[in-house]
């Protein structure tokens, strides 16, 4: 049986297949019961908001602002900042949120950056909570200031990937969603994702690196060494690849802290680099993950719990009840007290793309 693993743009008439991602395929693999019924069947009863995940989301707006802002004056390319701008930042409730968050911005390259950003923060969904003392919109705006900081000082080296100059409506490397097939063994599954920033490496031509922004509580030694076997650059950089057509093999990881410390800990940038086996290695534990959903999507109440993972983000996962309850009353719950989950932020990116080779 041949064993080359390969990739390729979901086709129009593959729409309607299972849509993995790196989060989908984690969870599944972490726990079958919470995944499937989370992620597969896409059902859940609403808890206490989940705050790592908003303040994330936030925080990656920023991220993008930073590199539309090099686009234009880094790169001189205007038009590409207006283009991409509107498609990141304005949606169908929002629609001149780009233009309100860029108008009447004046100062120095490093104010203006800032201002930009800031605005871009506060005109996102995200609010305080009053029981969470770190996530908070004052401690997310001094992690904008160093991730500013931090970021002026490399943008020469490493210039935004841009597919086309003369095209401002051509891809460029921010905020990329792609649908891929992922085909082994003669099967094939549906993979998707949305890549934070491709970035060219200006020492080396014909090169580009893979960027992926992280936020968290804490980074040290052991947030950097999780990333030399964490499955998302893998299937990233092949993506990035086919994308720009450039040689890619690297990552560069922007770990930043939602409380900063004013220390040199509060910002870790770092290079990972990926090879055949790290690709192997993501394609089988996605055919892995696939197993299990075959085997157990359509009774994932009686999927194995894993309960290693039971403590999501500091407090109890909230499918416990079901987890610990009696088989029929576990069934009960799970058909009866459920409600639809909502799509992923790449779900719905994908979803907004057009035929394949557009929109990528």
């Amino acid at each position: 049986m041949d064993d080359t693993i390969s990739i390729r743009w979901t086709a129009p008439e593959e729409k309607h297949l299972f849509q993995y991602s790196y989060s989908i395929m984690e969870s599944i693999l972490t726990c079958p019961v919470y995944g499937l019924i989370r992620y597969y069947k896409r059902k859940y009863y609403p808890t206490k908001r989940q705050l790592p995940l908003e303040a994330g989301s936030a925080m990656h707006d920023v991220f993008a602002a930073t590199r539309l802002w090099q686009l234009y004056r880094k790169q001189n390319l205007p038009e590409h900042f207006m283009f991409h701008g509107k498609r990141l930042f304005n949606t169908k409730d929002a629609p001149t949120r780009f233009e309100n968050c860029w108008k009447v911005i004046k100062g120095s390259p490093r104010d203006e950056l800032l201002s930009f950003c800031y605005k871009i923060l506060n005109s996102t969904d995200y609010y305080d909570d009053p029981e969470d003392r770190v996530r908070t919109i004052a401690n997310m705006e001094e992690t904008t200031t160093r991730y500013v900081d931090e970021m002026l000082d490399r943008m020469d080296a490493n210039p935004i990937w841009v597919s086309d100059v003369a095209d401002p409506t051509a891809p460029v490397g921010i905020e990329i969603p792609f649908d891929i097939m992922v085909t082994w063994r003669g099967k094939s599954l549906r993979y998707i994702g949305t890549i934070d920033g491709i970035v060219c490496q200006a020492k080396f031509p014909g090169t580009a690196m893979l960027d992926e922004n992280k936020t968290a509580s804490r980074l040290d030694e052991a947030f950097r060494e999780s990333f030399e076997v964490k499955q998302q650059p893998n299937a990233y950089i092949l993506v990035a690849k086919m994308l720009s057509g450039l040689e890619v093999t690297k990552a560069r990881i922007l770990g930043v802290k939602l409380k900063q410390t004013r220390s040199a800990e509060d910002f870790l940038p770092f290079i990972v680099e990926r090879h055949e086996h790290d690709f192997r290695s993501w394609a089988k534990s996605l055919f892995f993950c696939n197993d299990i959903v075959e085997r157990f999507g359509d009774d994932p109440v009686d999927a194995p719990k894993f309960t290693h993972s039971c403590n999501r983000y500091f407090r109890a996962c909230s499918f416990v009840s079901l987890c610990a309850a009696e088989p029929e009353d576990a069934r009960d719950i799970y058909e009866n007290s459920m409600i639809e989950a909502p799509l992923t932020p790449s779900q719905q990116a994908v979803n907004d793309l057009g035929p394949p080779g557009e929109g990528r």
